[in-house]
């Protein structure tokens, strides 16, 4: 995404982040438009490849701090010591960690 100036706003392929979304909304932008090449197709379609997790599969320590990390940043503005939010909380860690297994991290079994 470029200003009226040419000048490169947010990279493409680059995920958004709250940091960034906040940004643009301060610039008055609130709407984006996604484009997909061809290339980004196709690297979707890999998600297709990646088998479903063995019933014993385990995030490494690296995944769950990696994960915890993420987290921590997203859920930073958030009290997640009670509900609804410990709940979502729990719920995006999962998330997260099934993602990390399936992205190719190396898994150790119970």
């Amino acid at each position: 995404m470029h200003d009226r100036s040419g000048r490169l706003l947010i990279p493409a392929g680059m995920v958004l982040q709250d940091k960034q979304i906040r940004v643009l909304l301060s610039w008055g932008i609130s709407t984006v438009e996604i484009v997909e090449d061809e290339h980004a197709a196709a690297n979707d379609s890999r998600d297709d490849e990646f088998p479903d997790l063995a019933a014993d599969a385990r995030p490494t320590p690296e995944m769950e701090e990696q994960a915890d990390a993420i987290l921590a940043e997203r859920f930073r503005h958030c009290d997640l010591t009670g509900y609804p939010m410990d709940g979502i909380y729990s719920i995006a860690r999962t998330q997260l960690l099934d993602e990390l297994m399936r992205r190719g991290h190396k898994a150790r079994s119970a």
